[in-house]
């Protein structure tokens, strides 16, 4: 993907939800993924629904670590629709302390086979820092876990089980606004999906894409 600063309005002739991809419109459907080994979060968002799961396993249920790892990039992937129009994935978090370390390990190794699939599968995602994901969600780059939750609550009605959930449903959103580009997001918001568009890892995202008629 090019990056250029790309500062879109959504093009006349197609409403909210809607997306102008090669001379057609498309329904607009994002997908956020907050992995993890013990339990990942997946959230799918398609106009205003929100389906919103957690795939969990567990070490004993599997012979080894890469069985484990494979079964949850099928379960990732066979739940990301064919016509989807963007995924975003939370980045690697930063280890604290000597204890987190083998824990973000493993979150690495799962975290490259998820991109791996996606980027084989040529499904177009963007890799979205823990901080764009924060300050998307509730305004602020760095604030607790609990934080998140009560503003998934606040702002799109779903009462997330858990952090993995909240994270995935932020995404979710993410990925949406990104790919209609609404200008009419409150101002952080509208600054966060600008800043990932322009700085994030990203594949298979076209260059013309987001398409619109005032560049």
């Amino acid at each position: 993907m090019q990056k250029t600063g790309r500062r879109r309005s959504r093009a006349g002739g197609y409403e909210a939800g809607r997306v102008k991809f090669d001379g057609e419109i498309m329904e607009i459907v994002g997908v956020g993924l907050d992995l993890s080994l013990t339990g990942t979060g997946f959230c799918l968002k398609s106009g205003n629904v929100l389906n919103v799961e957690t795939i969990k396993t567990k070490p004993k249920d599997f012979p080894n670590k890469i069985e484990r790892v494979k079964h949850i990039v099928t379960e990732v992937t066979k739940r990301i629709p064919s016509d989807v129009s963007l995924v975003c994935v939370e980045n690697y978090f930063v280890p604290a302390n000597r204890a987190q370390i083998g824990a973000a390990m493993g979150l690495i190794e799962l975290g490259w086979s998820v991109r791996l699939a996606l980027y084989q599968l040529k499904i177009p995602f963007y890799v979205v820092v823990p901080q764009h994901l924060k300050k998307f969600g509730t305004g602020k780059g760095n604030c607790p876990k609990s934080i998140v939750i009560r503003e998934v609550f606040k702002k799109w009605g779903f009462d997330a089980k858990d952090d993995n959930q909240a994270d995935a449903c932020v995404l979710a959103n993410i990925a949406y606004e990104i790919a209609q580009w609404n200008e009419n997001l409150p101002a952080y918001q509208l600054e966060t999906i600008e800043k990932i568009v322009l700085d994030a890892e990203s594949y298979h995202v076209p260059e013309t894409w987001p398409v619109t008629e005032n560049p």
